[in-house]
């Protein structure tokens, strides 16, 4: 008599949950069946059952190399919802129906062993019938079925647990936010051989890596292949139509913060807990040439009279940074950037030189990390001296959020790996493992290297914006970038006359307290000379 097959923890706990309908599940679950054949060059969609018969030519491409021959529309996949969004359960059905495809090799990926056996693991075995199984192998955490897919379960605290072998037809990172940049660099290549898929899976953590490896290819650049969807937690049909569910939900929207909230629930990046810029970022945009022109009259062509300040970060375990900052009679506007990596110094400040075109301005201000000092040797040989700016993080922040408050400091449209950086830059996670918070805070070093240079170029600017100088109306503004360059001078010297007259106080009349002299010694003059002051 055949022995019983040993079965995965959970396994079918889920067969009898419907999955009710949602929009955005419905259009991930589309644009991942559909397919290209390269017999007839014509689209198509394959089956719940992963086969694929072109309906022109007639050609059928199943199995495990189908997609060589018929490759996928989309190849990449990101789902960001909010939580309890169902962003879990449409991947972890979407791997089930891939586990259809005879000899199908997938791997399923959680950022810890916690999350992996907490979520990911319980919510794809409990969709997988008794019956399915052929193995399963609780040593190496693999399910191999009667059709000979497997599915492999792997925890990323070690990212290079993401390496595979070739041939394998997908990989699924669930909350992927939270799983090392590496593990997706490390698992990619594994797929190459079988023109598999990966899908992410993930509430965000404000701009984390998913957002410039998939949403901004998908969403901004368009690249071709990828694919991604954002939706709400309340877009679930269950927190629809459960008002024990909703109510909750609207208790936490009074109880988080705002920024906290809008990350959890609604997916959102640029409201998300921690970010130390926050919207200020999005405030002092300059999303084209009309508003960049509103500071920069003679813009694209930037008149070499004016001043520019260059913010370094140099890079050799991260990218080698560096930000040009004009300055204008309006405040300072960052124009353009630089972003490379494996750069030797020497190397970095010529490609600067040749990128920013710093031939043009004769008054140019260099800055950087004040303890750079092989940066300052090796551009110091080469002409270029840098002064040294100072490196708290919590003074440059601070600096830099005066600038920001005051609407003084703007980004150009075409510094736009600058506004994401500075847009993404959080808190790292200040709390020790008792709970308590550490003395010193820090911040989350990744992709902060154009957040450096803007500080360091700020620290090394001796000058402070005015936090009581009222910003301009655009009609004020229009009627102020209208006067020539001598009037405007004039201009600014009569309104600090003004101020300065204004800040002298006025004359005292007899009836008045203090006359004639005034209250120069900040209290009754009566208190110095006692009461009786008529014998004086």
């Amino acid at each position: 008599m055949a022995s019983a097959v040993r079965l995965p923890p959970g396994c079918g706990k889920l067969l009898e949950e419907p999955l009710l309908y949602n929009e955005y599940q419905q259009r991930f679950i589309r644009a991942r069946r559909q397919r290209f054949c390269l017999n007839c060059r014509t689209l198509g969609s394959m089956s719940e059952m992963g086969q694929f018969t072109c309906a022109k030519c007639k050609k059928e491409h199943n199995g495990r190399w189908g997609n060589l021959t018929a490759p996928r529309a989309f190849n990449r996949f990101m789902l960001l919802a909010g939580r309890g969004g169902g962003k879990t359960l449409v991947a972890a059905h979407a791997v089930r129906e891939e586990l259809m495809i005879p000899g199908a090799q997938w791997w399923a990926m959680g950022a810890d062993y916690k999350l992996l056996w907490d979520s990911t693991f319980p919510t794809l075995v409990g969709l997988l019938h008794p019956q399915w199984i052929k193995r399963w192998d609780p040593e190496h955490v693999e399910i191999t079925l009667q059709n000979d897919a497997k599915v492999a379960f792997r925890s990323l605290e070690d990212p290079d647990r993401a390496r595979g072998p070739h041939g394998v037809g997908g990989m699924w990172l669930d909350e992927a936010a939270k799983c090392p940049e590496r593990a997706w660099h490390v698992g990619t290549p594994m797929l190459i051989k079988a023109g598999g898929i990966a899908i992410a899976s993930t509430t965000p953590l404000g701009y984390d890596w998913t957002y410039e490896q998939i949403e901004e290819q998908a969403l901004v650049r368009r690249e071709p292949g990828y694919w991604a969807a954002r939706w709400k937690t309340l877009d679930n049909p269950l927190f629809r139509t459960n008002p024990v569910m909703r109510e909750q939900i609207e208790r936490d929207r009074k109880r988080m913060t705002a920024a906290f909230f809008a990350q959890e629930y609604e997916a959102e990046r640029k409201n998300a807990e921690g970010l130390i810029y926050g919207d200020l970022i999005d405030q002092n945009v300059l999303k084209d040439d009309e508003a960049v022109r509103r500071y920069l009259p003679e813009w694209p062509n930037i008149s070499p009279n004016r001043k520019v300040l260059i913010g370094v970060d140099e890079g050799s375990d991260h990218p080698f940074g560096a930000v040009l900052i004009v300055v204008t009679d309006r405040g300072l506007v960052v124009v353009s950037d630089y972003l490379e990596r494996m750069k030797a110094h020497s190397l970095a400040h010529d490609d600067i030189w040749t990128r920013f075109g710093l031939h043009r301005w004769a008054e140019k201000v260099f800055a950087a990390n004040k303890n750079a000092l092989n940066l300052r040797l090796e551009w110091g040989l080469k002409g270029t001296g840098v002064v040294q700016a100072e490196n708290k993080h919590e003074v440059g922040i601070q600096r830099m959020q005066s600038w920001l408050v005051t609407k003084k400091l703007k980004f150009a449209y075409t510094a736009s790996r600058t506004i994401q950086q500075c847009g993404s830059y959080r808190n790292a996670d200040n709390t020790k493992k008792s709970g308590e918070k550490k003395e010193r805070e820090g911040v989350f070093k990744l992709r902060d290297e154009l957040p450096d240079a803007c500080r360091y170029a700020l620290m090394a600017w001796p000058e402070l914006p005015d936090p009581d100088e009222v910003p301009m109306s655009e009609s004020e503004q229009k009627r102020w970038d209208a006067f020539d360059e001598r009037t405007r001078n004039e201009l600014k010297i009569l309104a600090e006359m003004r101020k300065a007259k204004a800040g002298t106080g006025v004359d005292l009349k007899p009836e008045e307290d203090g006359y004639p002299t005034g209250n120069i010694f900040q209290h009754d003059v009566s208190d110095l000379f006692g009461n009786d002051m008529d014998s004086f």
